[in-house]
């Protein structure tokens, strides 16, 4: 779909939600068998996350440097065999951080950056893995409302904590048995988002996007 002729409800940002949530979803299915997670993909999944640490900082030469790291690691996906569709998703997902960096924009820059790490999540779920595929889409989710939230992207913010709940329903069962208080305390944080997006309280939903993370944190280590 063109930037030109999206639906007047869905935004550039909403349309790479989607996309990226197709990609990630239709990956979990085959979540089950094959060979263990091939160290460039872990490497990948490192790399997304740390560039967006540097881009929190608008460090912008380690930003760079990470950018080059990325691209370096993206080499190698064919030779561990991830699929044509997946890399093609990869590459254009750096392109994206790599033109935000070039404009300094930090906001589309954080955008971008979790745009890759969504990209590495659907590929990671082509593979088995200790933690399950749903608690990385729920980081990623709760990344999307933190920067939809600082940037006024209301609709994005609910797309965001939307699928953070669907992604925390698959492993919900897991986490209360073995942590109830954290259980009680991820579902609680998600509902009060949700109602923070709805009254546009940005800095209300920004304490408790970064809450919500710093529990998927803790719903990793259960596993």
């Amino acid at each position: 779909m063109r930037r030109g002729h999206l639906p007047g409800w869905m935004t550039p940002y909403a349309v790479v939600w989607a996309v990226d949530l197709a990609l990630g979803v239709a990956g979990c299915k085959g979540n089950q068998g094959g060979q263990p997670l091939p160290p460039p993909v872990e490497q990948a999944e490192a790399l997304a996350e740390d560039v967006q640490s540097d881009l929190d900082r608008s460090a912008w030469p380690a930003a760079e440097a990470k950018l080059r790291e990325l691209r370096g690691t993206g080499e190698e996906l064919a030779s561990v065999g991830v699929a044509q569709t997946r890399r093609s998703a990869y590459g254009n997902a750096l392109d994206s951080l790599g033109a935000a960096i070039t404009r300094r924009s930090r906001a589309d820059a954080l955008t971008a950056g979790n745009h890759v790490s969504r990209v590495v999540t659907g590929i990671m779920a082509d593979y088995p893995t200790k933690v399950p595929v749903h608690v990385s889409l729920m980081d990623v989710a709760g990344r999307d409302v933190l920067y939809a939230a600082e940037q006024g992207r209301w609709s994005d913010a609910a797309n965001g904590a939307a699928e953070v709940g669907r992604s925390y329903a698959p492993v919900q069962a897991h986490v209360k048995a073995s942590n109830p208080a954290l259980d009680q305390r991820v579902t609680s944080e998600m509902a009060q988002l949700q109602r923070a997006i709805v009254s546009r309280a940005r800095d209300r939903v920004t304490s408790l996007a970064q809450a919500l993370l710093e529990d998927v944190d803790h719903i990793e280590q259960t596993f």
